[in-house]
């Protein structure tokens, strides 16, 4: 995957990720009290979990990922 590809990636994943959870919200399923705090950690679990998903799916790309967040610093 090239650099405009990756990058177009992120984009299309990000807004998917946003118009989700704009959704969660108008539709009143999100707290009217969390503040940047709640809302982190929810956008950190959803990450999580759809990672969790297609790391688990293929053990040598997962250790070949981890590899490289360490050894870039990611």
């Amino acid at each position: 995957m090239n650099k405009p590809d990756q990058i177009t990636f992120v984009k299309d994943l990000l807004d998917s990720m946003k118009t989700t959870l704009i959704k969660q919200i108008v539709e009143g399923r999100i707290p009217e009290e969390w503040d940047g705090i709640e809302l982190r950690w929810l956008i950190a679990d959803n990450a999580k979990e759809n990672s969790a998903r297609f790391h688990n799916s293929n053990k040598r790309r997962g250790r070949a990922y981890t590899n490289a967040v360490i050894v870039n610093n990611l």
